[in-house]
């Protein structure tokens, strides 16, 4: 079923020998049913506007009236129009045909007409009418107190020939500037797979090619836990220090993302990664790995480290178990050799968010809110430790928003 939903405006229903835009609405698209909405003003029309539509030839819809009657005194507050409209839409929206009148009443209905179609995603067809001379008719008298059997009668519009004055509203530019909004939400959000489906609905944008080939490439490398291709060319960078420059940058979006326990888990990777690094390159075969690369105390070396891990282990009354090195041990090496080491102070932010991580890991636990302060210490721990043990300049800690910018320059 043709449902129009419209709202009765001035011009309604015939102005200066024209249909005003609810009658040529109704002529051009015959809904078969009419819900209007009335404010106390239009509804002392009610009757001649009834009696007009009915006059179409051939022609017999339901006409009913919903929403109540609208207060005059509320009718310009674009809020209060746009939930009564709303609410009106959302009666009728299923497998009907929906047509909104948005050229009758007060610009705040008409806007609130607007926004429903465009904001709320429902899938109606707004249409406006343009006027008979094809401009404002603005200074035209209203024909409200005229007898209305003579307007229909003198009604030019009222022939087979009429010239359709509708125009489905696309709202081009509209949709565009929202796509363009929330594109830049879920950019700033870094949420680049969202942004990328967004922009597949699209076809309008200039940029569009090299919007999606930027989107997919920072896409496809989060989810496979990559490094982006800058921080992989960057010549004045080691190996390492790329890698866990990558691994921080992950972790600082994610905390701003808000994803905790993807911080618990790679803030402890990263700061071992480190770690083992700084004591392997200061302290000559301290740790070796077997067949499976895992590293393990080299104990036949440092037997003095082996017996102070044993008597941590007693005091604790535990017994050590040589297993492979995490980040307690490397902790312990480090201090067996640097107690008063400046990273300590850092580190051991980690290890007390390591033990949080490990109850959320260990149980059915859910995260304490209260602990949130500790991820972030932990967040900014992990780049103190990246800076005291790699030469990385400060430009490289911005690289996300730096590269929204770049992406939403393309907007």
């Amino acid at each position: 079923m043709k449902i129009l939903i419209s709202a009765v405006g001035d011009t309604d229903p015939i102005r200066n020998f024209h249909d005003g835009p609810l009658l040529h609405i109704v002529r051009v698209y015959r809904p078969e049913k009419i819900v209007l909405v009335h404010s106390e003003r239009s509804l002392t029309k009610h009757d001649k506007l009834v009696k007009a539509l009915k006059s179409i030839k051939d022609y017999s819809p339901e006409i009913i009236q919903d929403g109540g009657v609208l207060p005059d005194a509320q009718v310009a507050i674009f809020d209060k129009m746009y939930d009564t409209v709303s609410s009106i839409v959302k009666k009728y929206i299923s497998d009907d045909e929906i047509i909104l009148n948005i050229s009758s009443a007060t610009p705040q209905i008409i806007s609130a007409m607007f926004a429903v179609n465009r904001i709320s995603d429902f899938n109606v067809t707004a249409v406006q009418v343009v006027t008979p001379q094809h401009k404002s008719n603005e200074g035209l008298r209203h024909d409200n107190q005229e007898d209305i059997d003579t307007l229909i009668e003198t009604n030019l519009d009222n022939q087979s020939d009429y010239e359709n004055r509708t125009l489905e509203d696309t709202g081009m530019k509209f949709s565009l500037d929202l796509t363009k909004r929330n594109l830049k939400a879920l950019i700033d959000n870094y949420d680049y797979q969202g942004a990328l489906e967004l922009l597949k609905k699209q076809k309008s944008f200039s940029n569009i090619k090299e919007l999606r080939k930027k989107l997919t490439e920072i896409s496809d490398t989060i989810k496979i836990q990559g490094m982006p291709d800058k921080i992989v060319k960057a010549k004045l960078l080691s190996n390492q220090a790329k890698s866990a420059l990558n691994s921080y940058l992950n972790i600082d979006r994610n905390h701003k993302q808000g994803n905790i326990a993807e911080v618990l888990i790679r803030v402890k990777s990263l700061v071992e990664f480190i770690l083992e690094d700084y004591l392997n390159n200061h302290f000559l075969d301290v740790i070796t790995y077997k067949e499976d690369g895992k590293p393990f105390l080299n104990a036949s070396k440092y037997p003095e480290i082996l017996k102070k891990f044993q008597e941590n282990a007693k005091k604790r009354d535990q017994e050590y178990h040589s297993g492979y090195l995490s980040l307690p041990a490397y902790i312990g090496i480090l201090k067996f050799f640097e107690p008063n080491h400046d990273l300590l102070k850092h580190i051991y932010d980690i290890q007390e968010i390591n033990q949080v991580r490990n109850q959320v890991a260990h149980s059915l636990q859910a995260f304490d809110r209260e602990n949130l302060t500790k991820v972030s210490s932990a967040v900014f721990a992990s780049k103190q430790i990246l800076l005291a043990s790699f030469d990385i300049d400060n430009h490289w800690f911005s690289f996300y928003e730096d590269l929204n910018q770049e992406i939403k320059k393309l907007l």
